[in-house]
C-alpha cells in the first residue's frame, strides 16, 4: 500500500523557491523542465524523510511542479491565482526569502554543497522543535550544531578564556556559573558559533575567535530569535543578571 507523501520540509521549500526564481516560473515551464527534474532527484536524496517514503510518486517532477504553482499564489507579480492548498510553511519560507533572492540563492547553494560532505548512509536528520531549526533549514542547522559541539574546540576555547581572564563569564549577560554555584560551576559554560549560517562553508575549519562564551539561557534565546541575533544585538536587549555572592 502506498504511503502519503510527507509534508514539505523547510530545506525542500528553500530549494524549490530557489528554482522558482531561477527558471522564470511559470513562463515556458512544465514538469519536463530540466531544473524541475534535477530538483526532483535532489529531493529524493535529502536526508530528511524516512526511506520508506521513497517511490515513484515521492517528490516526482509533477509534485515539484505543483509546489512551484503553490508559490504563484504568494507572488504579488503574478496576475493569476496560482495553485491553492499550499502549506502554512510555504508562506513562511516565502516571507523569509522572497524579498532577498541573493540570500535565498546562497542558502540553497550551501544546502547543496553540504550534502557532498554528509555520508550517504546517514539516517534522516531528526525533525527539530519549532525553536531549534533555523530559517536556513534542517541540514544547515545540523552543520552549525556539529561545529558548535566540537568537544576539542570548545575545550580549547574555554581553556584560553580561563587562562586570560580567570573565569568563564557569559559574553552577553555576564553570568558566571562559578559565582552562582561555586566549585561545581567552575569551568562550565556553553560555546556559541558566531558565524551566521548563510556564511558557513562546507570544509571550513572553525577558529577559536568564532566561538563565544555564553550561558545556557542566552544561548537558547539566540536560537529562539529565529533570525539569528549577534552577540552585540543580544547585549542590547538582555537585562544583565547580577551574580549572587
Amino acid at each position: 500500500m502506498s504511503k502519503k507523501n510527507p509534508e514539505w520540509s523547510r530545506d525542500e521549500l528553500i530549494l524549490a523557491l530557489d528554482l522558482y526564481f531561477n527558471i522564470d516560473f511559470p513562463n515556458n515551464t512544465s514538469n519536463r523542465n530540466n531544473g524541475i527534474e534535477e530538483l526532483s532527484e535532489l529531493l529524493n536524496s535529502l536526508p530528511i524523510h524516512e526511506a520508506h517514503f521513497r517511490g515513484i510518486e515521492f517528490r516526482n517532477p509533477s509534485g515539484v511542479y505543483m509546489k512551484l504553482c503553490n508559490f504563484l499564489r504568494l507572488d504579488p507579480n503574478y496576475t493569476g491565482k496560482g495553485l491553492g492548498r499550499g502549506s502554512k510553511l510555504d508562506e513562511v519560507v516565502w516571507n523569509e526569502f522572497a524579498s532577498n533572492v541573493p540570500k535565498l540563492h546562497k542558502t540553497a547553494q550551501l544546502i547543496r554543497e553540504e550534502l557532498n560532505f554528509m555520508p550517504e548512509t546517514q539516517q534522516p536528520i531528526a525533525e527539530p522543535s519549532d525553536d531549534e531549526e533555523f530559517p536556513e533549514g534542517r541540514i544547515l542547522t545540523r552543520l552549525h550544531n556539529v561545529r558548535e559541539r566540537n568537544a576539542a574546540l570548545t575545550r580549547k576555547k574555554k581553556e584560553k578564556v580561563l587562562k586570560e581572564t580567570g573565569k568563564l563569564e557569559c559574553e552577553i549577560c555576564s553570568f558566571d556559573f562559578s559565582v552562582a554555584y561555586g566549585e561545581l560551576g567552575y569551568g562550565y559554560a556553553e560555546c556559541h558559533h558566531t558565524v551566521s549560517l548563510s556564511s558557513l562553508k562546507p570544509g571550513h575549519k572553525t577558529k577559536l575567535s568564532e566561538l563565544a562564551i555564553v550561558c545556557a539561557n542566552c544561548h537558547r534565546m539566540i536560537y529562539r530569535s529565529r533570525v539569528w541575533l549577534s552577540i552585540e544585538e543580544m547585549k542590547k536587549i538582555v537585562k544583565p543578571r547580577v551574580n549572587s555572592s
